[in-house]
């Protein structure tokens, strides 16, 4: 027989995990309204900041290719080839932005509108308002440079990089809707011939710009599931030519209409889902579970759903499904397992 724990008092980590299934959709409309739509799916398994793109880290993301205009230039389209992929969890939302660009300068660390960098735009919406007219929303500029290098002084990068953070409310430039502190978003990038990437992850909890009290900024939790939040991202220009994201005659570096973010994901209960004998070893059990990579299970083991034993409380989860045996099994004899989410 089966048996998995439910959530009580008994411990004091949580019993349930969740597993979220689905990909990051593009979906083109008329190029006249300019706004690009997105499907983000939740993903409870977080990438790792390290500006490489491992095996499965973004396997639930879809490309979504990005077709930014040049600010000055009466509206040509960038000739940098720039994709990007978006996920989110309980946590925050997570993006990789790549580019084909092979040409890197030297950053020396201070604000500079004239060297590569990443911008990025979002607005909660909370105050549900249209998506059109002045500016409402966080703006994020990302410098690239060659090499790895990261935000926050760590073990990939010893310095620690300025990262430029505003907040606006109705209005296309300044910080006047109050971003507070803690600001503790992190990204890593990496650059050099073969190209670049950046990873980055915006908790939560960074949305917290409260100054005009109801202006659609201030959202410091997970957003529910279909949700729509504007967004989008452009890139200035090794040349330093400024992007937009719509090309408008008042050539405003973030006028909107923005993108739109929906946030979709289904939760999978966490459950034991298989049971049985070890395929080589029949006096074995092999039980397995939905599980996060990364994450650290235990397993224990009874007769009587009173007295339990801990066979082991150190299980690292593998993606999605892990198992593990219960070797030397006593048989014959009714028996319960049950599974613990730890750290």
């Amino acid at each position: 027989m089966i048996y998995k724990e439910p959530t009580s008092k008994t411990f004091s980590h949580k019993l349930i995990i969740c597993i979220f299934i689905g990909t990051v959709l593009l979906l083109p409309i008329s190029s006249d309204a300019q706004i690009r739509k997105y499907e983000v799916v939740f993903n409870a398994s977080a990438p790792v900041l390290d500006g490489i793109r491992s095996p499965g880290e973004w396997d639930k993301a879809s490309e979504a290719a990005t077709d930014f205009k040049l600010l000055r230039t009466g509206g040509t389209e960038s000739s940098e080839n720039i994709k990007f992929q978006l996920l989110w969890n309980d946590d925050g939302l997570y993006m990789i932005a790549e580019t084909d660009n092979t040409s890197w300068g030297d950053w020396n660390g201070n604000v500079n509108f004239g060297f590569d960098d990443y911008n990025i735009f979002i607005d909660p919406n909370a105050d549900d308002e249209p998506n059109e007219g002045p500016f409402d929303g966080y703006q994020i500029a990302i410098w690239q440079t060659n090499g790895l290098i990261s935000r926050f002084s760590d073990e990939l990068d010893e310095d620690e990089r300025t990262t430029f953070l505003e907040a606006r409310y109705n209005g296309n430039f300044g910080n006047n809707a109050g971003w507070a502190e803690p600001r503790e978003l992190n990204w890593v990038s990496n650059h050099g011939d073969f190209g670049g990437v950046v990873e980055l992850f915006i908790p939560w909890t960074d949305f917290n710009a409260d100054e005009f009290g109801e202006n659609g900024l201030y959202h410091p939790q997970a957003p529910e599931f279909d949700d729509v939040w504007y967004f989008n991202i452009a890139k200035i220009a090794t040349s330093g030519a400024l992007p937009t994201w719509n090309w408008t005659p008042g050539r405003f570096f973030a006028q909107r209409p923005h993108g739109e973010i929906t946030f979709t994901g289904a939760r999978v209960p966490f459950i034991i889902t298989k049971f049985a004998s070890n395929e080589d070893d029949p006096n074995s059990n092999d039980i397995t579970w939905n599980s996060l990579s990364g994450k650290i299970y235990g397993v224990d083991y009874s007769t009587d759903m009173v007295e339990w034993e801990e066979l082991d409380d150190g299980i690292e989860g593998e993606q999605e499904q892990t198992t593990f045996t219960h070797e030397d099994a006593p048989q014959g004899k009714k028996a319960f397992y049950r599974v613990r989410l730890l750290e």
